[in-house]
């Protein structure tokens, strides 16, 4: 059965640069590097382990600014609105990809509004629950779920984001009744999973990872065609029943 890859790509992506400015020396001052989510998910992650090793290789600060909500579509919207002489770059994320989709009024064009430096990292998705429910693994999970009284609740980045989509594909696969509890990133997603507030995610296993190893969250299934190497014992979407 085939399901939604679902890796977050983190990009690094800038406003558009005029032809003037290319011939002036850079950098001459600090680089922002705006994080679209909440401090402590993936994304904010990577973004500092970058900004560290740019600014010793640039001679120059990488200051990271978190800039979270509606699905980390403001972080871009305020990028793209920035002076475009490349002090300001947006740590993107496949989210954004999608957002065109889910947001009918963007006040950014991604496609024309910035231009892609590099693919910093590709993170698998994991299927995660707190580890007081009652499940060992996908198919007991789902039984679970659908003979609960009530759906059971799911979070995500945001609407639109990868993992909300996730859900909503894991729920049309196995009939199991959900309901989607957006966030604005995976840090006090994490909070809310670990607190019993919702049931399961499907984020991405940098911020859970220390929490399944603690024995707090327990992980069901990585939502790619490979296992994970940081979660090797996990099965992979093959798992998930349809």
């Amino acid at each position: 059965m085939r399901f939604i890859p679902a890796v977050v790509a983190a990009l690094a992506s800038l406003c558009v640069v005029p032809v003037p400015a290319l011939a002036q020396a850079w950098p001459t001052k600090p680089i922002s590097l705006v994080v679209p989510f909440p401090p402590g998910g993936t994304t904010d992650v990577l973004a500092r382990a970058l900004a560290d090793k740019l600014g010793s290789a640039l001679g120059q600060p990488v200051i990271v600014e978190s800039k979270p909500g509606a699905g980390a579509t403001l972080g871009a919207d305020y990028v793209a609105k920035a002076r475009p002489d490349g002090y300001t770059l947006l740590m993107g994320a496949v989210h954004h990809t999608i957002a065109t989709t889910v947001y009918k009024k963007l006040g950014y064009d991604f496609q024309k509004d910035f231009v892609p430096i590099t693919t910093v990292a590709l993170v698998p998705n994991v299927l995660v629950i707190n580890a007081s429910t009652p499940a060992t693994d996908v198919k007991g999970l789902v039984a679970l779920g659908k003979a609960a009284a009530n759906p059971f609740s799911f979070g995500s980045n945001g609407n639109g984001t990868a993992q909300h989509l996730i859900g909503t594909q894991f729920q049309a696969l196995t009939g199991m009744p959900l309901l989607h509890v957006p966030y604005k990133g995976s840090g006090p997603l994490t909070t809310d999973l670990l607190g019993g507030q919702i049931q399961m995610s499907f984020d991405t296993v940098t911020p859970v990872l220390p929490h399944i190893k603690s024995g707090k969250l327990r992980a069901l299934a990585v939502t790619t065609a490979k296992r994970s190497s940081a979660l090797p014992e996990v099965p992979t979407s093959a798992a998930i029943p349809s």
